[in-house]
This record gives C-alpha cells, sequence and structure tokens, in this order.
C-alpha cells in the first residue's frame, strides 16, 4: 500500500495492551494511524493458557475502505490490505510462536537447575 501511495515502510499504530493477571490472558487492540485516511484497520490479539505448555491465539481484523470515490476502488483497497494483512499475521504468529517455545525452554531450564541446587542444599544439610 505504501509504495503505491508513494510512503515509506514505515507505518504508526496506536495499540492498547491489557493484562489479566489472574486469568493470565492478554489482550491487544490495535488501529492502523498510517493512511488512516483511506483505510481503517482495527485488530484484535488474544493470548490466553490452553494447558500448562500450550498458548490459545485468537486474531481478528476489521478493514474498511474509507477513501472517497467509487465502490470498486473500496472493493480492491480492501482486498489489497486484507491480502497483505494476512500475510504479515502469519508471520507475526511465527515469530511469536517461536518467542513462546524459546521462553518455555528457558524456564523449563531455570526450574530444574532451582530444583538441583535445592536437593543439593539439602543434601548437604543432612
Amino acid at each position: 500500500m505504501s509504495t503505491l501511495m508513494g510512503g515509506s515502510d514505515t507505518s504508526l499504530v496506536f495499540e492498547i495492551s491489557y493484562v489479566d493477571p489472574a486469568s493470565k490472558k492478554v489482550t491487544m487492540t490495535s488501529s492502523n494511524m498510517t493512511f488512516s485516511n483511506i483505510i481503517n484497520v482495527r485488530e484484535t490479539v488474544v493470548y490466553k493458557p490452553l494447558s500448562q505448555s500450550k498458548t490459545q491465539f485468537v486474531q481478528e481484523a476489521k478493514i474498511t475502505a474509507v477513501c472517497g470515490g467509487w465502490q470498486k476502488i473500496k472493493n480492491a483497497v480492501e482486498e489489497a490490505s486484507v491480502n497483505a494483512f494476512s500475510k504479515n499475521a502469519q508471520t507475526g504468529r511465527e515469530g511469536f510462536e517461536s518467542v513462546l517455545e524459546m521462553s518455555r525452554r528457558v524456564f523449563h531450564e531455570e526450574k530444574k537447575e532451582k530444583e538441583q541446587l535445592s536437593q543439593t542444599q539439602q543434601k548437604m544439610m543432612a
């Protein structure tokens, strides 16, 4: 979209994150600021635990062309935006999943180290 409009590769987005520590649920909502006079994108992403090792990821976006003109132009803008969003969403999902997996490994290793240290200390005290 930016190359069509003569813009840069940088986009501005307004994001609000909500964290519910009790349920361990994170909800992020974002709206585009770049090209907001042409298209509105409102995205909601929710992460919540399903189990000790699984996280549910739910993503929803509402994309609306607000540019003036013919309906065909609006439809084309919306379609191009949906395609770009889908591609970027998949990349983001894969990146987040890899971060989660690395975090799980690190936390698991730290837990094992603490348990080993505790066992060593108990043996020394006995």
